[in-house]
């Protein structure tokens, strides 16, 4: 009995070993399939800016999570065409010299309609408000730690993409 069991082992064993690998392979390839996903974050085409006019309607420094917003300010400007989220990212209304726009401002925003949280935000990269142009972001949607007014800034850019 006990070499019947051996024999059944050697010639079975592998057979079962080579049948399991055989039906792992499809299930990782399925898995690995569904799972992948882009690592690197949308980027900044500024090939694609455009420049909006408009009405100030909302300031928004630190949305809350039932707003369901990007991180960072906002300015909700009414414009000819509807309403729209202008992101100013999380240093524009910080410190000395941060962008200080108040409701009811005429504003032209330069920038990018992306599609962020289910919702398409303008990543602003310009606001000129008052004869002044903020800069808010560089060239290639990086966010400023400090803003920079007409081309001034006291400090280098940090942060980070949208």
């Amino acid at each position: 009995m006990e070499a019947t069991m051996k024999w059944r082992f050697s010639v079975l064993g592998p057979s079962i070993f080579l049948a399991l690998c055989l039906f792992a392979l499809p299930i990782y390839a399925q898995t690995a399939e569904v799972t992948t996903r882009p690592v690197t974050p949308l980027r900044y085409d500024i090939t694609k800016e455009v420049k909006l006019s408009g009405t100030v309607s909302e300031v928004v420094k630190a949305p809350t999570r039932e707003m369901k917003m990007v991180s960072g300010s906002h300015l909700i400007v009414q414009t000819k065409n509807g309403e729209v989220d202008a992101s100013l990212g999380r240093f524009a209304m910080r410190g000395k010299g941060g962008l200080s726009v108040t409701a009811g401002q005429q504003v032209e925003v330069t920038g990018v309609t992306k599609t962020m949280k289910g919702k398409q935000v303008f990543v602003t990269r310009l606001v000129q408000a008052e004869g002044h142009t903020y800069t808010i972001r560089n060239e290639h949607g990086f966010a400023r730690e400090r803003v920079a007014v007409d081309g001034v800034m006291s400090s280098g850019s940090k942060g980070g993409q949208l």
